[in-house]
């Protein structure tokens, strides 16, 4: 594979009988998220979504325990998957970050002050992994740290090449067994701790998803623009986000699966990867020629870097796993 600076993904998976993502509850029934959209033909429509935010989440799911095997650095905050990443319960970073101690000068003296912003960024990739990926942001001092992986929405395609409906969402009646007899439990009586009937969506379809992994910028202090890890250390984080996005392929572990696992059906798209400071290109799959516009697109790209972008088409989710899986365990990052 070589040198890979970032690497974008634009597939369609069909998923059924999913409950991924809600909006929330209306007395007894659950809505599910929808979202407005123009397809590829210029149509307006109204499908069912997944959020960018629930898959980037998903994502971290699998990241997590990658990073943890490979002997990286993660904060306790990250280690127990919470958002606030290298500032949950991490009171040492937080003295670092608010209290005055000593920091050595270029003149090889020491003076006593508070952490700049840069020197929490460099803190921040050094000591916690998923922050230095997924990101994080500190409130004191206000320092960002931008996620490597970036997601769009999940959505479903509204109609196919013939205009007939492709993603559905119904509602379905449950209500919870009662040991007692379901008379108490579904009736007018109220049994405390018992829940009444209520309904819950599933969607069904064919669902467009982008996703970008800036590889090149892991590990890169945002605010000195140098690297303060490792080229190895960095090599390392890069082939875990890779498995990570490999295995979010293969369970995406959003609401509801304790009940509605989904059922994925079909796996379509492209990869594209860059070894330059170009850009891998994406093109939305909620188009039906997206994968020819991604080489045709890679194939100008070339033509201003040569050898910059290459292009895998994959038609099921093995071969999709599959190229992602030689893509990680050939990847090499640029001298820096």
């Amino acid at each position: 594979m070589g040198i890979v600076t970032s690497l974008a993904l634009s597939a369609r998976v069909t998923l059924n009988m999913h409950s991924l993502n809600n909006e929330g509850t209306e007395g007894n029934q659950q809505q599910t998220r929808m979202v407005h959209i123009i397809d590829g033909l210029g149509r307006r429509a109204v499908v069912n979504a997944v959020s960018g935010d629930m898959f980037k989440h998903i994502l971290v799911e699998h990241l997590t325990p990658l990073l943890s095997e490979a002997g990286d650095r993660l904060s306790p905050g990250a280690r127990k998957h919470d958002a606030d990443r290298i500032q949950a319960g991490n009171p040492e970073f937080t003295d670092f970050c608010q209290k005055e101690q000593e920091f050595a000068t270029p003149e090889g003296k020491t003076e006593k002050r508070r952490a700049r912003e840069s020197e929490v960024m460099t803190r921040m990739l050094q000591d916690c992994a998923v922050t230095d990926l997924a990101g994080a942001l500190v409130t004191k001092p206000s320092v960002g740290r931008k996620s490597v992986a970036e997601f769009g929405w999940v959505v479903g395609l509204p109609y196919d090449g013939e205009g007939n409906p492709v993603t559905t969402t119904e509602q379905y009646f449950h209500v919870k067994y009662a040991p007692e007899g379901r008379g108490k439990a579904t009736g007018g009586e109220t049994v405390a701790g018992q829940q009444a009937i209520f309904h819950r969506p599933a969607s069904s379809g064919v669902y467009a998803l982008i996703c970008n992994l800036d590889i090149w910028r892991i590990g890169l202090n945002d605010i000195t623009r140098e690297f303060v890890v490792s080229r190895e250390l960095r090599r390392t984080r890069a082939r875990c986000l890779i498995e990570a996005l490999a295995a979010t392929l293969v369970k995406p572990t959003g609401a509801q699966r304790n009940t509605q696992n989904p059922h994925i059906v079909a796996c379509e798209g492209a990869i594209a990867v860059s070894s330059r400071i170009l850009p891998a290109p994406t093109v939305s799959p909620l188009a039906d020629a997206y994968r020819e516009q991604i080489e045709l697109t890679a194939a100008q790209l070339n033509r201003m870097q040569p050898g910059a972008i290459t292009t895998y088409s994959f038609d099921t989710l093995a071969e999709g796993v599959d190229i992602l899986a030689q893509i990680s365990g050939s990847l090499e990052l640029p001298e820096v």
